[in-house]
């Protein structure tokens, strides 16, 4: 199977994940705004503004050109796919822990968890196998890239736990896509 098609598949199983579970997720939105909610917003794109320097600084393009078509489709494309898988992984830990506990934290926490272990995975048996070489190992600034995910991570998370936020992770995950996509320069059609 190609690349590009290995993608879509992705994106597929991703998307059916999402329309099965996550519909009242996706087509309804919590209004509440908190000073909390706010908080976490804003926290959550500065830390997606520190990665994208640390990322944009950490990276090589190998000389490839710009696919302006790939960076749009795969921003958007996958900023929806993996936020559908993220928060499945993430409502199965506390769908879980749930069965255990009822502390928040400990909910809460099993969650990310799980969340955490599923993107491990999928970048590091998937991702990091089909996108073409990008990571420069003698960057000084390599060393910030996994505390900015966690830190990613973490706002996402949260987001989902306290508001069940799905499109606003979409939204910041596209981001964070557009970005890597920006900065690796690979194009699903080759």
């Amino acid at each position: 199977m190609s690349i590009p098609m290995m993608i879509y598949a992705y994106w597929t199983l991703a998307f059916l994940v999402g329309l099965l579970f996550f519909r009242k997720d996706i087509f309804t939105f919590n209004r509440e705004f908190d000073t909390r909610r706010v908080v976490l917003m804003v926290a959550s794109f500065v830390v997606i503004a520190i990665n994208a320097w640390v990322y944009s600084h950490s990276t090589t393009d190998g000389g490839r050109p710009l696919d302006l078509l790939t960076v749009v489709i795969f921003s958007v494309c996958n900023g929806i796919a993996e936020t559908f898988m993220f928060y499945a992984v993430f409502r199965l830990g506390t769908a879980l822990a749930s069965k255990r506990t009822q502390s928040a934290w400990v909910i809460f926490f099993a969650g990310f968890i799980c969340f955490v272990v599923y993107s491990g995975l999928i970048h590091g048996l998937f991702w990091i196998n089909i996108m073409p070489q990008h990571v420069v190992q003698t960057s000084p600034y390599k060393p910030f890239f996994m505390p900015i995910q966690l830190l990613l991570a973490g706002s996402w998370a949260l987001s989902f736990f306290w508001y069940r936020d799905i499109r606003t992770v979409i939204l910041l995950h596209a981001l964070v896509d557009l970005t890597m996509a920006i900065n690796v320069k690979f194009s699903l059609f080759p």
